[in-house]
C-alpha cells in the first residue's frame, strides 16, 4: 500500500528496519536526551525558584508533583500503546492504518484527560492529606495541583504526539517543539512565580501557571505540524473507532498500571519520609528529582529501543529486534554506571543545585550516596523495560514493578506497625534494594520471555490489520 502523505520515499530515516543499528539508536537517542536535559532544565529552575520560596513551598511542590505523577499515568498508557502499535504498522508498511490509530490516539488523550480533569480537581486535597502534609503544605499543594489538573489536556496532548512522532523515528521534530515550549516554560516562571514585568507574584500557583501554558504551546504546534501533513503522520478528522481505541488500551493498561505502581510506591515512600518533618520530604524531593535529571541517557536510549523493536517486529526481523535492545542495554548501563559513579562522589553539589539549607543537603547526602551506585541497574529496567514494549509485552515489566516496589511497601508498614516509624536510613537502604532487585528481575525476565517474541510479533497487532 503507497503512504497516503506525498514525498515520503522508501528508505528514508524513518525506516528503522534497514541500516545500522547503532546509528538509529544514536540517531534518536541524541535528540531524546536533548529533549529530557531541556524539559529537566525547566523542573531545575523550577525547584530553584520554588526553593527561594521556602522549604514549606518545595515540600508542596515535591508532594503535589508525585501525585500528579500518579494521575499522568494514564497518559502513559495512552502513549506506550500508540508507540506499540503505530511502529509495528509502520514496519509493516501500513502506513494509512497508522495514521488512523494515530487519530484514535488522540481522541482517547482527550477523553480521559477530561475525565481526570474534573475527578482530580475535587479530590486534589484529599490527597494530600492522605499523605500525612503539614497544613501549609496541603493549601499551597492543592492550589498548585488544582490548576496542573484543570490543563492535563497539555499533559495528555503532548505525550501522546510525542509518541506518534516517535513511532515513525521521527526525535528531531519533537526536540525542535520541546526548545520553544521551554523557554517559554522558564520565562514564564520567572516571571509569575516573582512577580516581573508588572505581572502579579503567585508564588507557587505561577509554577503551575507556567506547566500549563508551556505544555499546551508545544501540543499545540505539534497537532498543526500533523495535522498539515509536513511532519509525523498525517492526522486528519475520523470517526471514533471504539476497537482500535480498545487495542490501545489494552496494550497500554498494563504499562499505565506499571507507572502507577512505581509511583504509588513514590508516594508511600514520601508517607513514610513525611513522619521525619518537611526538610525531609525536601531532601527526597531533591534527590529524586536530581536521579531523574542525571537518568536522562538511559531514558533516552528506552525510548529510542522501544519504536526500534516495534518497526522490527513489525517487519517480522526478530534478530534485529533482540539485537537494537542489546545494543541499547550495554550502552545505557555502561553510561548509568559511570553517572552514579560521580554523583557518588559529589553528593553536596548536586543537592546545592536545588536548594542551599544545611539539613536538607546532609539528609539528602546520606541518600544520594546509597542511590547512586544503583543507577545501573535502574538502565536495565528502563531499557529492557521498553524493548519488551516494543515487542507488545506490557505485562511483564509491569508485574516486576510490582514486587520491587510495592513489595517493598509493605516491608515497610510492617515495621511501622511493629517499631511505629520506619528510620530515615532504612527507607534510603530499602529505596536502593529495590532499584537492584528490579534491573536483575527485569534482566531476567527479559531473557525468559525473549524466546517466545515469534508469538507476541503475531499478536501485537491483531485488530488494527484489517
Amino acid at each position: 500500500m503507497q503512504n497516503s502523505k506525498p514525498g515520503k520515499q522508501e528508505g528514508n530515516p524513518s525506516d528503522l528496519t534497514t541500516g545500522s543499528i547503532p546509528h538509529h539508536l544514536l540517531r534518536m537517542t541524541g535528540p531524546i536526551i536533548l529533549s529530557h536535559v531541556l524539559q529537566d532544565a525547566f523542573n531545575v529552575v523550577d525547584m530553584v525558584c520554588v526553593g527561594r520560596l521556602g522549604a514549606v513551598p518545595l515540600a508542596a511542590v515535591t508532594i503535589s508533583g508525585n501525585l500528579l505523577r500518579l494521575i499522568g499515568v494514564f497518559s502513559l498508557g495512552i502513549s506506550t500503546g500508540t508507540v506499540i502499535l503505530i511502529s509495528q504498522l509502520i514496519g509493516a508498511k501500513k502506513q494509512e492504518q497508522a495514521e488512523d490509530l494515530a487519530t484514535q490516539a488522540l481522541i482517547l488523550a482527550t477523553v480521559f484527560s477530561g475525565l481526570i480533569s474534573v475527578v482530580g480537581y475535587f479530590s486534589a486535597e484529599f490527597g494530600l492529606r492522605m499523605l500525612g502534609a503539614e497544613p501549609g503544605v496541603i493549601q499551597l499543594g492543592k492550589t498548585y495541583m488544582q490548576i496542573t489538573l484543570v490543563g492535563s489536556i497539555t499533559m495528555f496532548a503532548s505525550m501522546t504526539l510525542g509518541a506518534i512522532y516517535r513511532s515513525t523515528g521521527d526525535t528531531v521534530t519533537p526536540m525542535v517543539v520541546l526548545i520553544l515550549s521551554t523557554i517559554l516554560n522558564i520565562v514564564l516562571d520567572l516571571v509569575l512565580i516573582f512577580g516581573l514585568l508588572g505581572f502579579p507574584r503567585l508564588g507557587v500557583a505561577g509554577s503551575a501557571y507556567a506547566t500549563v501554558i508551556g505544555r499546551g504551546v508545544g501540543a499545540l504546534v505539534l497537532l498543526l505540524l500533523c495535522i498539515s501533513g509536513q511532519k509525523g503522520l498525517y492526522v486528519r478528522y475520523r470517526r471514533p473507532n471504539f476497537d482500535k481505541m480498545w487495542q490501545i488500551m489494552r496494550l497500554g493498561i498494563f504499562s499505565a498500571m506499571q507507572g502507577f505502581w512505581r509511583h504509588l510506591s513514590r508516594i508511600g515512600f514520601i508517607w513514610f519520609v513525611a513522619k521525619h518533618g518537611t526538610l525531609a520530604v525536601a531532601a527526597y524531593g531533591v534527590c529524586m528529582r536530581l536521579r531523574v535529571f542525571v537518568m536522562n541517557p538511559g531514558f533516552a536510549l528506552a525510548g529510542a529501543v522501544a519504536p526500534m523493536v516495534g518497526q522490527n517486529i513489525g517487519a517480522k526481523r526478530i534478530d534485529r529486534a533482540r539485537t537494537s535492545a542489546k545494543f541499547g542495554t550495554i550502552v545505557a548501563v555502561a553510561m548509568m554506571t559511570v553517572v552514579g559513579l560521580v554523583v557518588f562522589i559529589i553528593p553536596d553539589l548536586s543537592i546545592r543545585l536545588f536548594i542551599n539549607d544545611s539539613t536538607v543537603i546532609e539528609i539528602g547526602r546520606v541518600f544520594l550516596r546509597y542511590l547512586a551506585p544503583t543507577f545501573g541497574f535502574i538502565a536495565f529496567s528502563l531499557v529492557l523495560g521498553r524493548a519488551l514494549n516494543g515487542t507488545g509485552d506490557t505485562f511483564w515489566p509491569m508485574t516486576l514493578t510490582f514486587f520491587s516496589q510495592g513489595g517493598l511497601l509493605i516491608v515497610f508498614l510492617l515495621i511501622q506497625m511493629t517499631w511505629q516509624q520506619v528510620d530515615l536510613l532504612l527507607i534510603w537502604i530499602g529505596i536502593s534494594v529495590s532499584n537492584i532487585v528490579q534491573g536483575g528481575m527485569m534482566w531476567v525476565a527479559y531473557r525468559w520471555r525473549i524466546g517466545k517474541i515469534d508469538h507476541r510479533a503475531k499478536v501485537a497487532i491483531v485488530g488494527v490489520e484489517s
